[in-house]
């Protein structure tokens, strides 16, 4: 929902080519929209673990989107808040509120610094997966992602 919901942002910012409407330029929709699609999944299984290199621009990127969000529910933004008005209740059944709580926990997701993700990134990356060793190293990462408001 949230990567769908910033491409739509996305283009309608670069059609308009006006970065006030939107708060941000239409590439910073663009940048956090592809970085959300790239990292969703709702199956927390070991051997669903991903690395993903995210280059600092692309966290920023998201963070900004979801200061424009932010700035949305509080002022008068037009262009911004009808857009997502009319996207959000009736294709995602949620408002602007539910959209940043979505975008929080894309982002504990992605800036949650743990020696137990770290461990795992280093073992996908040299080994190509986890194995059944590394089992409660992953349920140390869900655990965190748990308590972050990121995992079911």
């Amino acid at each position: 929902m949230v990567g769908e919901t910033l491409r739509t942002v996305a283009a309608a910012a670069m059609r308009t080519l006006d970065d006030t409407c939107y708060l941000v330029p239409g590439l910073t929709w663009q940048v956090a929209a592809g970085q959300i699609a790239d990292c969703v999944t709702t199956d927390h299984r070991a051997e669903h673990f991903r690395v993903l290199l995210l280059p600092a621009h692309a966290l920023e990127a998201i963070w900004a989107c979801r200061a424009a969000v932010v700035h949305a529910t509080g002022h008068d933004v037009e262009h911004l808040a009808d857009l997502l008005d009319d996207c959000l209740q009736p294709v995602h059944h949620t408002d602007l509120s539910g959209l940043v709580e979505a975008v929080d926990r894309v982002l504990a997701v992605l800036a949650l610094d743990l020696p137990a993700a770290r461990t795992l990134a280093v073992r996908v990356a040299l080994n190509g997966g986890i194995g059944e060793e590394d089992q409660a190293t992953f349920g140390e990462v869900l655990a965190a992602w748990r308590r972050a408001g990121a995992a079911g």
